[in-house]
């Protein structure tokens, strides 16, 4: 059983006992998940392990908001601290960039009334292409099989969403601060950590870690370190060995989270199209598209288009509404 998603991680560990009877599986213990789950003692525990990252504050009620709004720096980034329970309430919003005092306390009330919490961060200056991530495959005996580490290009939403076009790369220093993080909580089984070069202080910063498999672990395997067969012939237990080398400058590629990131850039000047094009360019692997496997890739296809053609449809049967409806539709 690979886990994939935030969704089913904690159902999956929960009852771990359970599905060993019919799967094999191999998560960190409860314990770590717990842990790793809730944000703020994640970062507690990369304060233990000497991890640098920002200034964070766990937003108990508004007592505690009211404490500190004057005393922080701004800008912030209000997000999620357990994130399923985040998801249910809030949906794709993965938080609020807050400027002064006064957003600070209208988004607390704002998220409070319902019923979920927050943790508030310093923002890590730099630009999007500065987010990391350190991947790693650690054995049941604590030896780490895989590492990789990839950047990322461009993001969507931009600033603060989930890479849309990333890229392999080596980077010695992550993967020693990486390592250190995994070997600190005595971590096991696939994981991914995000980091944050801040262009303030020159520190790589960690954002937060994810105990399952992420969006463009494809990558890896396209560059050679395929963490599933790893996975599997561990918990198989036959024996895998570590694996030290892959290809960078290799790219993964969301079509349609990278151009919709690319209107958002061009919109604030921060791309022109000839530079989005040649960004494209050089060795990659899509997000869904391969040839020997199409079937994924024409199901997206159609579903995306009667997406859109519902939306044109909608804004078309708005256009011959009277004006006051229009905007109801609109505000909705």
């Amino acid at each position: 059983m690979f886990v994939t998603s935030d969704n089913f991680l904690s159902i999956v560990s929960r009852n771990r006992k359970k599905l060993e009877k019919y799967y094999f599986i191999n998560l960190p213990n409860q314990e770590i998940i717990e842990s790793i789950s809730d944000k703020y003692k994640q970062y507690q525990s990369a304060l233990k392990a000497g991890i640098s990252f920002p200034k964070t504050y766990f937003l108990e009620d508004i007592e505690k908001v009211n404490q500190i709004k004057d005393k922080i720096k701004y800008p912030v980034f209000l997000k999620a601290l357990e994130v399923t329970s985040w998801r249910k309430v809030m949906g794709g919003i993965k938080g609020f960039v807050l400027n002064d005092s006064d957003e600070l306390v209208e988004k607390y009330n704002f998220i409070f009334k319902r019923g979920v919490q927050g943790i508030l961060q310093e923002v890590i200056q730099g630009p999007d292409t500065a987010h990391f991530k350190y991947c790693a495959y650690v054995s049941r005996n604590g030896e780490f099989l895989l590492q990789f580490t990839l950047r990322k290009i461009r993001q969507n939403p931009i600033n603060f969403g989930i890479g849309a076009v990333v890229e392999s790369i080596d980077y010695p220093e992550l993967k020693e601060i990486g390592k250190r993080f995994f070997k600190s909580i005595n971590y096991k089984g696939v994981g991914s950590a995000e980091f944050k070069l801040d262009e303030m202080d020159g520190k790589l910063k960690l954002i937060e870690l994810n105990p399952r498999y992420w969006q463009q672990n494809a990558l890896a395997d396209k560059c050679g370190m395929n963490f599933a067969l790893i996975d599997y012939l561990e918990v198989t237990q036959q024996n895998p060995q570590p694996s030290l080398n892959f290809k960078t400058g290799v790219k993964w590629v969301n079509v349609y989270l990278d151009f919709g990131s690319f209107l958002n850039y061009r919109r604030i000047g921060k791309i022109s199209f000839k530079e989005w094009i040649t960004s494209l360019k050089g060795k990659k692997i899509y997000s869904i598209f391969a040839w020997n496997d199409l079937l994924p890739v024409c199901y997206d296809v159609s579903k995306k288009s009667i997406s859109t053609s519902k939306y044109f449809s909608k804004r078309i049967i708005t256009s011959f509404k009277p004006r006051t409806i229009a905007k109801d539709d609109q505000i909705r």
